[in-house]
């Protein structure tokens, strides 16, 4: 089944993801307007300013992952979807946890996890989502780069130390399942993004996800950033992704 992600998104609320993505949208957001495409379908292409996604990985299933009773709560700013079934089923705190041990449940943890894992969201829902729900060998330099992005943000802010420090600036359109097993799933959240110059772009950005025994953790990226994982989505390979309101 083939959606139209784009448009369902646009009937619906606007749904924006974290500045840790758009800060790694920055790096490739010129790359639509200057790439030429020289890849075959199944590749990436490449350009001085960054890789481009023509064909997203086969999916390892090709039915949507999310269950039919999504809902969607404010995380500062930030519309994130849950549900009854698959979680968040303890939200304390400005936490999110206790997801379900299946592909519904990666999908519904990594949006959450990397939202609450942005500076804007102040270090009381910051610091032990860090702590506590990511994991890997780039974790401890994934926390040391967050706290030095919310001190940057709070001096240009001027907010008092421990508040949140701004709003997000992205839209959260759709998922896209790499694989999948018991211990560890791999995804793509597509997103919509500003690319600086008053239009918009869109991005893929690769979540590792790994069952940490009892709950979803975020596997931290490599150098404790996002910059490496996101590509640009071209059309029409967005409508390969599967539209975060496919199951409403």
């Amino acid at each position: 089944m083939t959606y139209d992600v784009i448009t369902r998104a646009r009937r619906t609320t606007r749904r924006r993801v974290t500045a840790i993505l758009v800060a790694a949208v920055a790096a490739v957001c010129a790359v639509a307007a200057t790439v030429s495409i020289s890849a075959g379908p199944d590749r990436s292409a490449t350009s001085p300013m960054g890789p481009v996604l023509v064909r997203p990985e086969t999916t390892s299933d090709g039915q949507a992952a999310l269950p039919d009773d999504l809902d969607w709560i404010d995380v500062a700013g930030v519309s994130v979807p849950v549900s009854k079934q698959s979680g968040p089923h303890i939200t304390s705190k400005g936490q999110a946890r206790g997801f379900t041990h299946d592909r519904g449940g990666a999908v519904l943890a990594a949006a959450h996890i990397v939202v609450r894992t942005n500076p804007q969201v102040g270090p009381t829902v910051f610091e032990p989502t860090l702590r506590t729900q990511v994991v890997g060998a780039d974790a401890a330099s994934m926390r040391v780069q967050v706290a030095q992005a919310y001190d940057e943000l709070r001096r240009q802010t001027g907010v008092a130390d421990g508040q949140p420090a701004g709003r997000l600036n992205a839209t959260l359109l759709g998922y896209r399942i790499v694989s999948y097993t018991d211990d560890e799933a791999v995804l793509r959240l597509l997103t919509e993004a500003p690319d600086g110059s008053g239009s918009s772009l869109m991005v893929s950005t690769e979540v590792r996800m790994r069952w940490a025994g009892s709950d979803w953790a975020l596997l931290a990226p490599a150098g404790g950033t996002f910059d490496q994982a996101v590509t640009v989505v071209l059309d029409p390979y967005t409508a390969m992704f599967l539209p975060f309101s496919a199951g409403r």
